[in-house]
């Protein structure tokens, strides 16, 4: 008896150890997926939102449309062939490319200068920091319609400024030139303190040793600019000028509500082309065409500046 109450024990217990082993790998496996359950929501929305509609817009994109907004069909390349055959699409995306590189330049620029100025920790230097951020956090189309009111030829607190110091009234939004930088400044006005507040972060997070050890060799100011806060800060600037270049390639309100796209096309975005054929002449296979091959201009911009960042980590 003794022998098989051993033999029963034995087995029991091998029992007990073999469901253990297998609750533990059902825990184990259910932990793992936990979570892919915990993003599958989060997939879910960004399929909807943003998944269907760029399939949505690749399957218009080869299709022909009448003056009516009315499907005719499959058209094939039609579409992307008239975009590349369109001088008003080149003028567009020439006016974008200028606008992009001479709007957050400048941003980065004043950004920069910007970040440095107010890194040094005080009181007074966390209150410019609130009102510098100020502008970003209002809507596009608030600010273009502030904008436009303040650049009116009649009425503008600008030329009102203007003439109280005796020059002329200036048309900022009747003359090609005046109209562009208009949309320039405007621009740099809003998402300055973006840049600055992502190299701002960037300037607080780097180490203070090599600082230190630069002014002990005796470095100016500007040599510990250009030699050691410039290399470090590197791919934050990078990634600042990603977002800023993603964002400035697809501008739309303010030439919306400011210029129209005027005088004649001066103004004209690829965003606001895009707009006008869809809207105004109901041709969403052109307009669709030309948003894809503007998306794919994003991304290969986007692209090179991300491998530039990653090189540029590596060599650090």
């Amino acid at each position: 008896m003794s022998e098989k109450s051993s033999v029963t024990e034995v087995l029991s217990s091998k029992n007990i150890a073999e469901k253990k082993r297998k609750s533990g790998n059902a825990f184990l496996k259910s932990e793992r997926r936990l979570p892919y359950y915990l993003l599958l929501p989060t997939f879910i929305i960004l399929v909807i939102l943003t998944v269907f509609p760029i399939g949505y817009s690749i399957v218009v994109s080869f299709s022909g449309f009448d003056t009516f907004g009315n499907s005719t069909g499959f058209q094939g390349l039609q579409n992307y062939i008239d975009i590349f055959k369109s001088i008003p699409f080149w003028n567009a995306l020439m006016i974008t490319l200028i606008y992009t590189v001479l709007a957050v330049s400048l941003e980065m620029f004043l950004g920069f200068n910007l970040a440095l100025m107010v890194s040094n920790d005080g009181k007074m230097m966390n209150y410019l920091r609130w009102f510098l951020i100020i502008p970003m956090m209002l809507s596009p189309l608030v600010v273009a319609v502030v904008f436009k009111l303040m650049l009116n030829t009649d009425m503008g607190i600008i030329n009102y400024m203007l003439q109280s110091l005796g020059f002329s009234k200036v048309n900022f939004l009747g003359d090609s030139m005046t109209a562009f930088l208009s949309l320039v400044a405007v621009d740099i006005w809003q998402w300055t303190p973006m840049c600055f507040l992502i190299l701002l972060a960037g300037l607080q997070s780097l180490p203070k040793d090599p600082f230190e050890a630069a002014e002990i060799d005796g470095a100016s100011k500007f040599q510990i600019v250009r030699f050691v806060t410039l290399p470090m800060l590197k791919p934050i600037i990078i990634v600042a000028l990603v977002i800023r270049t993603m964002d400035a390639l697809r501008t739309f309100d303010q030439v919306f509500v400011l210029t129209q796209g005027g005088p004649g096309r001066s103004t004209e975005t690829i965003s606001f082309l895009m707009y006008r054929s869809a809207m105004k002449f109901s041709d969403f296979g052109f307009s669709s065409a030309g948003l894809l091959i503007v998306l794919v201009v994003t991304i290969l911009i986007s692209t090179f500046l991300i491998k530039l960042m990653n090189r540029s980590q590596a060599a650090n």
